[in-house]
């Protein structure tokens, strides 16, 4: 089986966004925690449902787990790291959407938050790169 070829510049480009994205996916983990606890440190007046903050955290920290198992996964520039990007990708903008239609999301947020997810998905699906890391026999 030939060895793959080294990460190409836009790979790289795409790991630190990904890994930017995780640690901000974190950060508002933490956040919505602490909202929780105290909704006047965002100036709110009433707590949010114990439901809506549930979905929220289960569904980050999933896609931070998720996240980190694919640096791993292209560290060994595996071919399957290709499919998983691509499902994380879909996901992460599958729940953005779903946190947008649960009314934890405005729509400039749904928007701004979507398009990592979009752009590392077109990236996966366009890149030449990446077809020919596919067909390698």
């Amino acid at each position: 089986m030939p060895r793959l070829v080294d990460n190409g510049g836009l790979l790289r480009l795409y790991m630190v966004c990904l890994a930017i994205e995780l640690l901000h996916g974190f950060g508002l983990t933490v956040a919505s925690l602490i909202i929780y606890a105290d909704p006047s440190v965002a100036g709110l007046k009433s707590f949010i449902p114990l439901w809506a903050l549930l979905v929220y955290v289960v569904t980050n920290v999933a896609l931070i787990v998720y996240g980190v198992a694919l640096f791993g996964v292209m560290a060994k520039k595996r071919r399957v790291a290709i499919v998983n990007n691509m499902a994380f990708n879909t996901l992460s903008v599958l729940f953005i959407v779903g946190w947008h239609v649960l009314g934890e999301k405005s729509f400039l947020g749904t928007f701004v938050d979507s398009l990592p997810g979009l752009v590392g998905l077109a990236y996966f699906c366009l890149s030449r790169r990446v077809g020919n890391t596919n067909t390698l026999a």
